[in-house]
């Protein structure tokens, strides 16, 4: 959010509805003024927005049931026991939340996930990379491709834990020494990898997955944006399959390959609705895409403890699926505060339409409910937020 690159669109976004809207990103805040306060989520003065009707902000205080891995694989794991014709069960890659305190006991912490461990052994004596179980390891809470490993076999897994480890315990001694407590990072997810995934031709076979960007508005309206993005890897990925340490194939976050030499904007993110595609291919993605979001939110909207959607907030989600080879959608993660920024210069609109099409649903459900708005201030919410397509409600209306 402090990023001149969003923090320019945002205020753009707001100066469209001076001087009915006011938004504020630094504090103190005055609870006396109808406002939104727009911070980082460390920074937002959560106790102001807690007792004041005329404060808004752009995230909700209680939301890990979303975003941390492990704690939204419980919570659709609950859903879908509960209601198991839910898309949830085929639109989600198998996921087993993996806790370790140390590489010894990892015989004891594979019997809580023994599929995996089975999986592991079925892969004796099968070659062909497509044909054996493949899996990935995602810490908990980390983002941006930070410690996520692809492995099918028990040493591979057993070597890449280790590596992780000794890492952990070089930081720590390093605060240590500083006087500063660390604390080790434990948990993470084991997912089914889609070693089949969508590959195009025009795009050089290329792995990809899809970015998109979904606003939770209140209790609870959720949108997702019409306009989503396509995100690829630098490498083919036919050609590294088998090679399961070539990251640069098997990840698709940009944030990884800026870091790279050579980096092409322009070749590492695409619209999604200009794939080469058939047109009925891209609607039945999309309309996968907006069932699984529903269901994902009803099932993270039943449990309060992990998740709480006050009715003065709003917040901006980057969620992340993959496509296997029959264009069948799977939901990976969800991101908040997601990095706006990897969407480049050249399709910078869609951020652009995004932050728009949220400042209006801002404005029109929280900020101006009740508010005497002239009509073409109306009117430029409405066309601000037509590429909105509402997904999911407390009354779970689906409009898409």
């Amino acid at each position: 959010m402090d990023e001149p690159y969003v923090q320019d669109i945002l205020l753009a976004a707001f100066a469209k509805y001076a001087p009915l809207l006011a938004v504020q990103t630094a504090e103190p805040i005055s609870a006396s003024t109808r406002l939104m306060h727009w911070r980082e989520y460390e920074k937002i003065d959560w106790d102001t927005v807690h007792r004041s009707t005329t404060v808004f902000a752009n995230a909700y205080c209680i939301r890990k049931g979303l975003i941390r891995k492990a704690q939204m694989a419980f919570n659709i794991q609950l859903f879908v026991a509960k209601n198991p014709d839910s898309i949830l069960k085929t639109g989600v890659p198998d996921t087993w939340i993996f806790e370790l305190d140390d590489v010894d006991y990892l015989d004891e912490a594979l019997m809580e996930c023994y599929e995996v461990e089975n999986g592991m052994q079925a892969n004796e004596g099968v070659d062909d990379p497509r044909l054996r179980e493949q899996f990935i390891l995602k810490p908990s809470l980390t983002g941006r491709g930070a410690g996520i490993y692809v492995f099918d076999t028990r040493e591979r897994l057993e070597s890449l834990l280790e590596s992780e480890f000794e890492s952990d315990d070089e930081e720590e001694d390093e605060d240590e020494e500083s006087g500063q407590a660390v604390s080790q990072i434990r948990e993470w997810v084991i997912q089914r990898y889609i070693n089949r995934p969508l590959l195009l031709p025009t795009h050089g076979n290329r792995k990809f997955h899809l970015r998109v960007y979904v606003l939770a508005a209140g209790d609870l309206d959720v949108f997702v944006y019409r306009h989503m993005l396509a995100l690829f890897a630098p490498r083919p990925y036919a050609e590294s399959a088998g090679d399961l340490d070539d990251q640069r194939a098997h990840l698709t976050n940009t944030c990884l390959q800026a870091k790279h030499e050579g980096f092409d904007e322009s070749d590492a993110v695409r619209l999604f609705w200009s794939l080469d595609l058939a047109q009925d291919k891209l609607d039945r993605i999309f309309d996968q895409i907006c069932k699984i979001l529903s269901d994902t939110f009803a099932a993270v909207s039943n449990e309060s403890t992990s998740f709480q959607a006050w009715g003065n907030c709003i917040e901006q989600f980057g969620f992340d699926f993959l496509l296997d080879e029959d264009c069948n959608a799977f939901m990976l993660e969800a991101n908040a505060y997601p990095d706006f920024k990897q969407t480049g210069d050249g399709l910078k609109s869609v951020v652009e339409g995004f932050m728009a099409a949220s400042v209006a649903t801002a404005a029109d459900s929280l900020l101006l409910k009740d508010a005497d708005v002239p009509d073409d201030v109306r009117q430029m919410m409405e066309a601000d937020r037509t590429d909105l397509v509402k997904v999911f409600s407390r009354n779970n209306v689906r409009n898409w």
